[in-house]
């Protein structure tokens, strides 16, 4: 059965987010959007309205992260999170991230460092010119 009620506060979420001015940010529990130089971001998901508000942003954003522990799943904010052109250097960092961040990126080759409790896991994601959407997945060991 559909929950018009979240559906509703989802939308408005996503609506209000659209209307942000660079550099912004909207507190929804832990829900932030905003940009950060060139680079669009969402980064939330610890409720199910945020999951909900994130969901309907999904199409905007080429780049999708998750982070969780191993062996439960459990899902982990509080990750530091930062983006390097791999030409230019870093374009996006962002404190306290997670557990899903969306972010919208030129083409290029990226990589991601994200680091929960000391612990750096690193990734190398290429986003070509067609726009497809990559998705990574980040695990630490618990």
């Amino acid at each position: 059965m559909i929950d018009i009620g979240r559906m509703a506060r989802a939308l408005c979420v996503a609506l209000a987010c659209a209307a942000l001015p660079a550099g912004a940010a909207l507190a929804q529990g832990k829900l932030r959007t905003g940009t950060i130089g060139t680079v669009t971001y969402a980064s939330g998901g610890n409720s199910v309205d945020e999951r909900a508000a994130l969901e309907t942003m999904r199409a905007a954003f080429n780049l999708r992260l998750a982070f969780a522990v191993h062996d439960t799943g459990a899902k982990l904010g509080n990750v530091a999170l930062v983006v390097e052109d791999v030409r230019q250097g870093p374009v996006f960092k962002l404190a306290g991230s997670g557990p899903l961040v969306y972010l919208k990126l030129p083409p290029g080759t990226y990589t991601v460092s994200a680091t929960s409790k000391g612990v750096e896991q690193r990734r190398r994601v290429t986003l070509d010119r067609f726009g497809e959407a990559r998705e990574l997945f980040i695990y630490w060991v618990p």
